[in-house]
């Protein structure tokens, strides 16, 4: 696949999430690195250094891609000043692309495992738009034993014609987890038999604000106003420090007073912490 065709399949997938959207950038990447026919170390370098800024800006809602595509160039410009070798060059191009890989995959199964210790048995949880990472968390969390009820609201947007909810529904049916499947108008009172909304994150913002998938905004605010607490899994890599982001159609931006707390995999992190957060990661 080129780069071009990559993007634009990039751009116009609606299945998947943020974290499965990086790892295919990411994939591609390591495609071009692969197939590449650069006569130089400074061709080669040019074309995936371009490579990578070009898919940094394909999923503007997704902080992940941009921060992963940053960090592999950050990591290419720190190799290639270590040789001038071609293909030494080309395989570390490749090799790179699956230690992000790699590090996005640990730091996912430890935000999953901390999201999966704040459900107990017998807890009502509600859940809208669709992050494997919540998925992955609910099934783990009933893996252990601890049987809950899970609300999942349609989240079909007039943009996006798929109903996420039916979704995860789908993906939780063969462990037998109940799951009530629910018009998105009805969140303000379905939420009254919720005792905690857990939402995924396409981006956290410096100012402790999310953005993700309708209807995010309307089970977050409220779960906010009768005093549900809401939690979101998002990893590091999903931070991002520009807090003028555009969503795309489809994303809601989640203001962080609704919000009890961003499960990393370095633990939980208040909104109001998300600058001090991001400072400390480097980012």
């Amino acid at each position: 696949m080129n780069l071009a065709a990559g993007i634009e399949k990039i751009k116009n997938d609606r299945q998947h999430g943020a974290f499965q959207l990086t790892c295919q950038a990411l994939e591609l990447l390591r495609q071009l690195a692969q197939q590449n026919c650069s006569g130089s170390t400074a061709e080669l370098l040019a074309y995936m250094v371009q490579a990578a800024r070009e898919l940094s800006l394909c999923r503007p809602s997704m902080a992940s891609i941009s921060n992963a595509m940053n960090i592999y160039i950050n990591h290419l410009l720190q190799q290639v000043a270590s040789f001038d070798n071609l293909p030494v060059l080309q395989q570390t191009a490749v090799h790179l692309c699956d230690d992000c890989i790699n590090e996005m995959e640990q730091a996912r199964l430890k935000v999953i495992e901390q999201g999966a210790n704040l459900i107990s048995a017998n807890m009502i949880i509600l859940t809208c738009s669709y992050s494997s990472a919540i998925a992955a968390c609910l099934l783990r969390a009933w893996r252990e034993g601890k049987y809950y009820s899970l609300l999942a609201a349609e989240s079909c947007s007039s943009f996006q014609n798929i109903a996420y909810g039916e979704l995860i529904a789908q993906q939780l049916a063969p462990d037998n987890i109940p799951c009530q499947v629910f018009p998105d108008t009805s969140i303000p009172d379905i939420i009254t038999k919720a005792d905690m909304v857990l939402l995924g994150a396409d981006a956290v913002l410096s100012d402790g604000s999310l953005v993700n998938g309708y209807p995010s905004l309307a089970a977050a605010k409220a779960g906010f106003e009768i005093n549900i607490p809401v939690y979101v899994l998002g990893e590091t890599i999903k931070f991002s420090s520009n807090n003028t982001l555009v969503p795309e159609e489809g994303f809601d931006i989640i203001p962080g007073m609704y919000l009890t707390g961003i499960i990393t995999e370095k633990g939980l992190v208040k909104p109001d912490d998300a600058q001090l957060f991001l400072e400390q990661a480097g980012k």
